[in-house]
């Protein structure tokens, strides 16, 4: 008899410990521009940029010790479809302290966590000149994190260490990129329907950029040292946020801001915010949102003297093209949307956002197809679903 029930109440056992849940996102877009790309979208109607799937199983080990893994397939081709997290998490008994170790989301902005979960947050594309400023959104090595009730305040900390060694995808093209010595702090307070967060990030990033990286090699033999250094892709990055929000049951305002500094020349410093606020009338929640992106290179003058040789001209033309290869960029969204919940685990969305580009370096999510003009709207409307 014992023999017989053993089978089933393991497979019980095992069904307990592990866990399934997934999310998914069909949203087509249509920029009315034919001139230029946002967010990948272009004057065509398309459904392969933003749309995804993921799955994420939870494994619990023990009554300290689990297991995540969660795999992304995205149709979008400025991101790679794969495993996205994997790593262990473990909870020594009777405190509020976390560790995870392993592949997971880095902790740069509010919506680090739920970035691919779009029923999480009321937008369908996230406020874009703002969480474009992070070029990475994942690290593999270890985080900390404790919690802290006093009354009815909510201290969250946290704390992180590890590496990237990836691409990045930008609207130019992919970079092989490694990134050391990160690590982060951050901390958050909530009370009542408000919450604050404050976060500082930092890593030694080293980009292949070979083009530059030749050109720097033959400025150092010709000795102007101070026009190769400003080509030297390789540098310390910093990484500053701050936000402040409010909601209840009926309305929220969300923001965050952020800046950016980076240390080598071809790494911008980049200054981004956004506001947001909405009403919800159940099922449904109207919402608009305004973001701005400031991006400056801080190149050094030319070193290189014209007219003393057809050698050095050809040579101080080409530092002057390439630098012009990394412009300022200056642009701006604003969007309305409305939002509608179907089912508890099924949401609707429409979605329509005016970008206002004064400049556009081709490296962010505005990309010039040629003689675009700085202005156009994106259309868009998606559907977002989560599953356990």
């Amino acid at each position: 008899m014992l023999l017989y029930w053993a089978p089933t109440l393991y497979a019980e056992e095992a069904d307990e410990k592990l866990q399934f849940s997934g999310f998914a996102r069909v949203v087509m877009g249509h920029l009315d521009d034919e001139n230029a790309e946002y967010v990948g979208y272009d004057n065509s109607i398309s459904f392969d940029q933003q749309s995804l799937l993921g799955l994420q199983a939870d494994y619990t080990l023990s009554d300290q010790l689990s297991l995540t893994g969660q795999l992304i397939g995205h149709t979008s081709e400025l991101r790679s479809s794969g495993l996205e997290w994997l790593y262990l998490t473990y909870t020594p008994s009777n405190t509020a302290l976390q560790f995870k170790l392993g592949k997971q989301r880095i902790p740069f902005f509010n919506y680090s966590d739920s970035v691919d979960v779009g029923f999480a947050y009321p937008w369908l594309t996230l406020p874009q000149q703002f969480y474009d400023t992070a070029f990475f959104s994942t690290f593999e090595g270890v985080l900390a994190n404790y919690q802290y009730i006093y009354h009815d305040w909510v201290m969250n900390f946290e704390g992180y260490w590890g590496y990237y060694d990836d691409k990045i995808y930008l609207a130019s093209g992919e970079i092989d990129t490694k990134v050391t010595g990160l690590f982060g702090v951050n901390t958050s307070a909530s009370y009542n329907g408000l919450t604050f967060r404050a976060a500082y990030n930092q890593g030694n990033a080293k980009l292949q950029l070979p083009a530059a990286t030749q050109f720097a090699e033959l400025l150092n033999q010709y000795g102007f040292s101070q026009n190769a250094a400003s080509l030297n892709p390789d540098g310390l990055i910093h990484f500053y946020q701050l936000s402040a929000n409010y909601e209840n049951l009926d309305y929220f305002v969300r923001s965050e801001v952020a800046r950016m500094v980076g240390e080598s020349g071809p790494v911008p410093d980049i200054d981004s915010f956004y506001i947001s606020a909405g009403y919800n009338f159940h099922p449904y929640t109207l919402y608009i949102s305004y973001g701005a992106r400031y991006v400056h290179y801080d190149h050094g003058p030319n070193e290189i003297p014209y007219g003393i040789s057809d050698e050095l001209d050809f040579l101080a033309a080409t530092y002057e093209s390439v630098l012009s290869g990394f412009p300022d960029d200056k642009s701006k969204g604003t969007k309305i949307g409305l939002r509608w919940d179907w089912r508890y685990n099924v949401a609707f969305k429409a979605e329509v956002t005016y970008v206002d580009a004064e400049k556009v370096s081709n490296d962010f999510a505005i990309k010039d197809l040629g003689g675009f003009d700085g202005h156009g709207v994106l259309y868009q409307l998606g559907i977002e679903w989560i599953f356990l």
